[in-house]
């Protein structure tokens, strides 16, 4: 009687109604007591909903049974059947359907779908790699911003490889704290090309100078990279291998940063020797079993002689640059070594020596560089964070009755004759 009644209503009513009396009938079918002969007919009128024309109503039934426990499992099929908004609904909130059910549903739904699933909290690591490999781009980004779905390296891996290229999945990626290394390596190299190509497409540098900044930038990535403690050495070492960028150069600025225990790691690995037994040469500053190491591990006869000479003058360097005004262990480093090769030189080949000292002078000015970057910086948060606390008094004085005059004669310039010299040096240096 229910159910005739229903139906026949149901033939004629606007589809808010329709939506809505699904919607109440659902939940008494779920929450309400009732005995096996109305359960049987409200599960009857509930399944020939799924017929209905209306979206309206597959939503409304949706939103009723996803969540809950004892939902028809019929009904939750059908609904994802039917495709749209209310089978999203089903994909994203149920908890009765199975891994190999969800990974089916991204493989045969559309974006809307997947999407849905790529939100499920605590998703199973096999539907994440069926997204992973099939999944749209917008399902793939929200995958990737599901901290709770269980993502592993090589489903990670595969969606850089798909989509890579785009730029709203590398930063949802490079939000994540828990990247694995190799991870952080590819995002790495992609940003670095994709900013390149938009220079270069947009005429604001060469390409030969693109490169050379590229270059750059992924150096110093992949060190910010190597001294990530939350990052294992080895992993990390061995990406950076995979990679291509377990160079001489990065071993030697590694060392000049003061990173033994990277070197050590980089060392051993270049060469097939034990890492301890390379940390123990680098410890000790022993000329000859070092020498070894470093011809093993492929470093140039050129780079060599920075080696020992670094491993003296770092702690030096440290202990000159706790007194010094504005000078990084780094930079006081370079310019010890750089002044020892000076008069060392003798002893090498002309070339070999020449080759040495430009590379350190190169390094000497990025050093110089990076130090007057952070200097300024610092400067500039100082000078912000003193006129925020000049601000207030100047309000209150502003509001007073009567305005006392500010003795600002302390604070006046006299305007100058003649520039100073120092400015007179840097106009001619912008104008060379």
């Amino acid at each position: 009687m229910i159910v005739r009644r229903f139906l026949s209503w149901a033939r004629l009513a606007p589809a808010s109604a329709r939506a809505d009396a699904t919607s109440a009938l659902a939940r008494a079918y779920l929450f309400a007591p009732m005995d096996e002969a109305e359960r049987y007919e409200a599960e009857i009128a509930l399944t020939v909903m799924l017929d209905d024309p209306s979206p309206l109503v597959h939503r409304a039934l949706a939103d009723a049974i996803a969540s809950a426990a004892g939902a028809p499992r019929h009904l939750l099929n059908g609904l994802i059947a039917q495709g749209g908004e209310a089978a999203a609904i089903v994909l994203e909130r149920t908890h009765l359907l199975t891994a190999a059910e969800l990974v089916d549903a991204a493989a045969l739904g559309a974006e809307r779908a997947q999407i849905a699933i790529a939100r499920r909290g605590a998703l199973p690591a096999t539907v994440a790699a069926a997204l992973a490999e099939v999944g749209s781009l917008a399902a793939c980004i929200s995958l990737a911003a599901n901290r709770s779905a269980e993502v592993t390296e090589a489903a990670l891996l595969r969606l850089l490889e798909r989509h890579g290229k785009d730029g709203e999945l590398r930063e949802t990626l490079l939000a994540r704290g828990d990247l694995p290394a190799r991870l952080r390596e590819r995002l790495m190299a992609m940003v670095s090309e994709a900013l390149k190509c938009l220079v270069i497409e947009r005429g604001w540098l060469s390409p030969e100078r693109a490169e050379r900044l590229a270059h750059d930038a992924e150096r110093r990535g992949a060190l910010s990279l190597a001294c990530d403690e939350r990052l294992g050495l080895v992993e990390v070492v061995t990406c950076l291998k995979e990679g291509g960028r377990l160079t001489p150069a990065f071993v030697v600025h590694a060392l000049l940063l003061g990173e033994l225990d990277l070197v050590a790691a980089s060392l051993a690995d270049l060469g097939s020797t034990p890492v301890a037994k390379v940390a123990a040469f680098l410890r000790e500053n022993r000329p000859a079993p070092l020498r070894a190491v470093l011809k093993r591990a492929g470093i140039p006869n050129w780079l060599a002689p920075v080696f020992p000479m670094a491993l003296t003058e770092l702690r030096a360097a440290a202990i000159a640059a706790a007194g010094a005004a504005a000078a990084t262990p780094l930079r006081i480093a370079l310019r010890r070594i750089l002044d020892r090769l000076g008069k060392e030189s003798g002893n090498e080949s002309a070339e070999e020596a020449g080759r040495l000292i430009a590379y350190l002078r190169t390094l000497e000015a990025e050093t110089a560089r990076d130090e007057a970057r952070s200097l300024a910086a610092a400067m500039i948060t100082l000078d912000k964070e003193l006129r925020e606390l000049a601000l207030p008094e100047l309000a209150s004085a502003a509001n007073a009755d009567a305005l006392p005059e500010l003795e600002l004669e302390a604070y006046e310039l006299e305007p100058l004759e003649s520039p100073p010299a120092e400015l007179d040096a840097v106009a001619v240096a912008r104008a060379a």
